[in-house]
């Protein structure tokens, strides 16, 4: 079997590995982007009076700044919070937000933002039971936004949200 390889893996394509490499040049600046987007985002929506819990590492208000900060060098761009209405909230965005996306993927140059809805989680993903369901549900409530943010003017992210938060 001389001259023979066989390949039991996945392999990326040589044009993608470079698209993966030229990206690796801008990646600091854009993750400083993101975290200084997601910062003011956080803040706002710490602040909106229909915003029951944001959880950002980056607010002193989150339960482990102190630990986030000895750890992290950059606060990301994920951003969680919990509206008094969330079914509604999603609804709305769906039909409303124009620099948002209302999608279920992460980690883009565009801002996305999901509902992920507590009982779906809990029957697909999490399976708490007793004590511990109770925990989440204090924290998560009917369900919380997953907001990646991108790098957007954070002015427009926060008239976008303003718009559909009222």
């Amino acid at each position: 079997m001389r001259g023979i390889f066989i390949w039991d893996g996945g392999a990326i394509s040589p044009f993608n590995a470079w698209l993966i490499m030229r990206g690796m040049a801008t990646l600091p600046i854009r993750m400083q982007a993101h975290q200084e987007n997601a910062f003011k985002l956080a803040a706002f929506l710490e602040n909106h009076p229909r915003v029951i819990r944001v959880l950002y590492p980056g607010l002193p208000s989150h339960p482990q700044h102190e630990m986030a900060k000895h750890q992290m060098q950059n606060f990301s761009g994920m951003i969680s919070f919990v509206t008094d209405q969330p079914h509604q909230d999603a609804a709305r965005m769906m039909k409303a937000l124009q620099v948002i996306h209302y999608a279920v993927s992460l980690g883009h140059h565009r801002s996305l933002i999901y509902l992920m809805e507590t009982g779906d989680l809990i029957d697909s993903s999490y399976r708490l039971e007793g004590q511990e369901l109770a925990k989440f549900k204090a924290v998560a409530g009917d369900g919380l936004f997953r907001f990646s943010v991108g790098l957007e003017d954070a002015d427009d992210l926060i008239a976008d949200l303003e718009h559909v938060l009222g």
